[in-house]
C-alpha cells in the first residue's frame, strides 16, 4: 500500500515508541506501561500503523464488533497516516485508533477499538493520549468524537481526557443506537 500523506510535512512521530514512565517533557506525554492499569509488566509500542499492520487490524476490527469495511483500513493508512495509530503489544495488535484532521483547525477521532484479551490495562488511555498530542502538533484546536450511548466504559474515559458532552443523536449507528458527540478543545 503506497503511503500518500496529505497531512503536513514536519510533523515529527516516531514510527516506534515505547513508553516506559510518565514524563511531560514539553514533546508529550510517556506512560509507565507497569503503571496503568494495574496489569503485569509488558512491552508495550505505540506507533504508526504499517502495511505489516493489516490482518491484525482486520482482526481486531472484527473482535470489537467495528464491522468496518478493510479498505477503511487502507484509506486511512494512505490519507491520515500520522493519525492512525497501533498499540503493539508482544508482537501483535492490541489496539489501534484512527483520526484525521477534518478541518485544519478540528481534529476528529473515528475509532478506538482494543482486544478483550488487552482491556483494562490502561492502552485505550495511550493510543488516545498520543493522538492528542499528535493533533495539539498539527495546531488542531478541538478534537470531537461520538461514542454509543451504552458504552459507559469509554465515556468516563474520554470525559477523564477533558472532552465534554457536546450533543446527542439518535438513532446515529446502523443498528438503531444512539450517540453522545463528545467534543475537547486545547
Amino acid at each position: 500500500m503506497p503511503s500518500s500523506s496529505p497531512e503536513p510535512d514536519g510533523i515529527k512521530t516516531s514510527p516506534s515508541i515505547s513508553y516506559f514512565y510518565l514524563e511531560d517533557d514539553c514533546n508529550g506525554l510517556r506512560m509507565n506501561a507497569a503503571n496503568v492499569g494495574g496489569g503485569p509488566k509488558k512491552s508495550l509500542k505505540i506507533r504508526r500503523f504499517e502495511p505489516r499492520d493489516f490482518s491484525g487490524a482486520v482482526d481486531l476490527d472484527s473482535e470489537a464488533g467495528g464491522g468496518h469495511d478493510p479498505y477503511l483500513l487502507t484509506f486511512f493508512y494512505e490519507n491520515y497516516p500520522t493519525t492512525f495509530l497501533v498499540a503493539e503489544a508482544e508482537g501483535r495488535i492490541a489496539g489501534m485508533v484512527l483520526g484525521f484532521r477534518q478541518s485544519p483547525l478540528e481534529g476528529r477521532i473515528f475509532w478506538l477499538a482494543v482486544r478483550s484479551g488487552h482491556r483494562d490495562q490502561g492502552i485505550g488511555r495511550r493510543l488516545m493520549t498520543e493522538l492528542l498530542e499528535i493533533f495539539r502538533r498539527l495546531g488542531v484546536v478541538s478534537v470531537i468524537l461520538e461514542v454509543r450511548v451504552t458504552n459507559k466504559k469509554a465515556q468516563r474515559l474520554y470525559l477523564d481526557l477533558g472532552f465534554e458532552i457536546f450533543t446527542t443523536a439518535k438513532n446515529y449507528y446502523p443498528d438503531g443506537e444512539g450517540a453522545i458527540i463528545m467534543r475537547r478543545s486545547f
